[in-house]
């Protein structure tokens, strides 16, 4: 389960859809400027195996194998430096605040500027796929580390609508990423739609929710936590294995959103109405 949640979190960071793939000589006396998206990784390519990388913000994630440096930015509106030293060289890079996926920089190919024989490039083809795979095992690994089950064992499961169950997170930065599952034990077909976030502060400030972290809460929890006030939460990415769940079918998936503030808040995941039936999920995150 938790190996399938940490590949939909890499698809979302997947170099399948590259828009730029740049060729460049390393040059020591300039600064190289980088775009970057999020959820997407830029690649540096160096001509030599690298012996150490800085960057000047914990806002974007580095790992670099071989010749390959591989960036992810964590949250928007950020940008940084970044040092690449080889044996023989070093590099400078202003990194740009992550912007539209168009203008970002997948591929920077520093290995020499020029197109290389058809043996030699595919033999550094090769040699790169080598580096990315290492560096998607880094990133999967991590996320197997990070992510908690959600305890949802007082939400019963009904028969006649639309169900959704949360099963996992993940916390990085001030983002959350939860898998949930949707089930239809109904009789018509249902349509899933990406979920609207929303944040339930209670009314009663007394409250005390800190005990409940990381569980699910029943519809009948909700009620005995009284009224409360609803704020929109910026949703950052999505991912669905499919829109339609027919009768007796369960879909999966997955959505990152915007942490707000250090303490366990009480988040609402709206989706859809299945004809009569409203379709949410309630936990304290």
């Amino acid at each position: 389960m938790k190996i399938r949640m940490a590949l939909a979190f890499l698809a979302a960071s997947s170099v399948v859809h590259a828009q730029i793939i740049s060729h460049q000589s390393v040059n020591p006396n300039t600064v190289t400027r980088v775009a970057t998206a999020l959820n997407h990784i830029s690649l540096i390519e160096m001509p030599e195996p690298i012996t150490n990388a800085a960057m000047g913000s914990e806002d974007f994630r580095i790992e670099w194998h071989g010749n390959t440096v591989v960036l992810k930015p964590l949250r928007q509106g950020q940008s940084t430096n970044l040092f690449i030293w080889t044996e023989h060289g070093q590099s400078s890079y202003e990194i740009l605040a992550p912007a539209e996926v168009a203008t970002a920089a997948f591929v920077i190919d520093q290995t020499g500027g020029h197109p290389l024989p058809s043996k030699q490039a595919d033999a550094q083809l090769k040699v790169s796929e080598t580096e990315i795979q290492k560096a998607a095992d880094s990133l999967i690994a991590q996320t197997m580390l990070q992510s908690a089950t959600v305890n949802s064992r007082s939400v019963k499961t009904a028969k006649d609508h639309v169900n959704v169950r949360l099963s996992e997170i993940v916390r990085d930065k001030d983002a959350i990423y939860v898998r949930y599952i949707v089930s239809n034990p109904g009789q018509h077909p249902y349509r899933l739609s990406d979920p609207a976030v929303v944040t339930f502060v209670l009314s009663s400030p007394g409250m005390v929710i800190s005990a409940l972290k990381g569980t699910q809460l029943s519809t009948q929890k909700m009620t005995e936590l009284g009224t409360g006030s609803l704020t929109a939460v910026p949703v950052r990415e999505t991912r669905i294995s499919s829109r339609d769940v027919n009768p007796g079918q369960s879909v999966e998936g997955v959505l990152c959103f915007k942490q707000t503030g250090d303490k366990p808040q009480i988040y609402r995941f709206v989706f859809a109405n299945d004809l009569n039936h409203q379709v949410d999920a309630a936990a304290v995150l």
